[in-house]
């Protein structure tokens, strides 16, 4: 591996790493529990004292808020109440100026204008509080007349409270750039990571542009020299997967993989190997700025093309924890009863402990301890999972085998999606010893650990469709991951809630649980 240790600042893999892609036996297993152990969780990593690299977006957010609801009252007291001799504030017109900071601040936000990179470019900034404000005054005109409100409003009160906000965005915008770019360069806030993979001529141009001009990015170099690039096919591979593992042990968001030379398909196959990770896949054609126009998009002052983004961005990934949470904490108290029933029944039932803990991979491939109540004897579970559960198993236990076919020894993992480990809706976590004859499944199934781009679900897209149960062909293995891999591409909030209701609609159970 000393081909890709070269130029590297990415700290060891341990377990994490050697648990990436199991290499067999008690060893993945070991290593996945350790990992576990250490609970390495979460996509990002801050340093010590850093504050969240979200913070400035979300003050710039509550400022803009404040300063449209502080121009819509100045401009009520300074012109609508002294032209009219009214002294009292009128609660319309501070309604019409907290809707209208409504739809600024949720019009900015779904253009990322609040991220770090963004707010480190004046001239976009500008050009998009500019273009929104307006489009947030117009919504509130829209909204006006749809409610058959707009002859009640004083048009020289709406005139002046567009006027004077516009000036006063436009002038924190101003700040803002240099403000976010010393708090990076001071490393006050957090920053993204991103690895740069390529040959070290590239990566030392690469790193020297991006310093300056994008500080709030913390660059991992991974050096992949001509020699590597044209090697076999099986000593590319190996050096591709080592690769791999580093970056999910770092836990980056982003990779920009810079030009290797001449040939595409050695080129495109580098690429490939990065695109089962959770991030934002980048490629730079030419460490050349001068052409980034000509490329059609840029990273910093790079031309590059974005050839994957992330499954969820940033704004997609806090509505659906925030969605988890919420569910998951009323599930938790709401269903108390029948936790204590079954608690009640198992330890009645059996001797011996009431959860069952197995070592599952979980997003980005690190492995945690998913929840279920135990419903096997105690002498009989199998916390690797390399032993699957077929129908009419002799270690299920009689609640067991009612709880199965319910699949109520699901609802502890409740606790998991609590906690962040796992989604309510998404690919199934499968257990790290999980295989398909006497291989494991990801070595049979092609591209199987693009499903861990997000967060495992209690149920998902392919448990809806019917597949469930032992998976003991290579052909049902494809199924899944076909069905997983078209869920994380169309994700949405809704998708999500259509899969918990046809999960309800069609029952936790059926003739595949057992």
């Amino acid at each position: 591996m000393r081909d890709v240790a070269q130029g590297l600042s990415i700290r060891p893999a341990g377990a994490v790493a050697r648990a990436d892609e199991p290499e067999g036996g008690d060893h993945a297993l070991r290593a996945a529990s350790a990992a576990a152990r250490e609970a390495v969780v979460g996509i990002r990593r801050r340093e010590p004292g850093a504050l969240p690299e979200s913070l400035p977006g979300l003050v710039l957010a509550a400022l803009d808020a404040l300063v449209v609801l502080g121009a819509a009252v100045a401009v009520f007291y300074g012109f609508y109440a002294v032209r009219y001799a009214d002294s009292g504030l009128d609660l319309h017109y501070a309604a019409l100026g907290g809707l209208g900071a409504l739809f600024l601040v949720q019009r900015l936000w779904s253009v990322g204008a609040y991220s770090c990179a963004r707010l480190l470019d004046r001239c976009a900034q500008l050009r998009l509080v500019a273009s929104s404000w307006t489009i947030a005054a117009g919504l509130v005109l829209l909204t006006l007349f749809f409610l058959r409100g707009a002859g009640q409003l004083s048009r020289g009160w709406f005139l002046g409270w567009y006027l004077s906000a516009l000036p006063l965005l436009l002038a924190i915008r101003t700040r803002v750039p240099q403000t976010v770019r010393e708090l990076a360069r001071s490393g006050r806030i957090a920053r993204r990571i991103l690895a740069l993979v390529g040959p070290e001529p590239a990566l030392s141009t690469a790193q020297q542009l991006l310093a300056p001009a994008v500080p709030h990015l913390r660059v991992s170099r991974i050096r992949l020299d001509g020699a590597v690039v044209r090697a076999g096919e099986e000593r590319l591979e190996r050096v591709l997967a080592e690769t791999r593992r580093k970056l999910r042990a770092e836990a980056v968001d982003t990779v920009l993989v810079l030009p290797f030379g001449t040939d595409p398909d050695r080129q495109m196959r580098v690429l490939g190997a990065f695109e089962e990770l959770p991030v934002d896949l980048w490629y730079c054609p030419a460490v050349e700025p001068r052409l980034a126009r000509a490329a059609g998009g840029a990273f910093g002052p790079l031309p590059a093309i974005l050839v994957r983004p992330q499954p969820l961005d940033a704004t997609e990934q806090r509505i659906k924890r925030l969605f988890d949470f919420v569910v998951a904490a009323l599930a938790l108290v709401l269903l108390a009863p029948l936790f204590l029933l079954i608690v009640i029944a198992i330890k009645l039932d059996s001797p011996g402990p009431i959860f069952f803990r197995q070592i599952r991979f979980g997003y980005n491939n690190r492995p945690f301890a998913m929840l279920k109540f135990r419903t096997m004897r105690a002498d009989a579970c199998d916390p690797s999972g390399a032993r699957r559960t077929v129908r009419n198993d002799p270690r299920v236990t009689r609640i067991g085998r009612l709880l199965r076919r319910t699949s109520l020894d699901e609802l502890p993992q409740l606790w998991n999606v609590l906690v962040g480990e796992m989604s309510l809706v998404g690919p199934r976590a499968h257990p790290v010893e999980m295989k398909i004859g006497d291989r494991y499944y990801h070595e049979v199934v092609e591209g199987y650990f693009a499903r861990h781009r997000v967060r495992p679900g209690i149920t998902g897209w392919a448990q809806v469709h019917g597949l469930r149960g032992e998976v003991d062909t290579i052909e049902k293995a494809r199924a899944r991951l076909a069905y997983d891999l078209e869920y994380i591409q169309r994700w949405s909030l809704w998708l999500d809630l259509e899969i918990l209701a046809l999960t309800v609609v069609r029952g936790f159970g059926g003739r595949n649980a057992y």
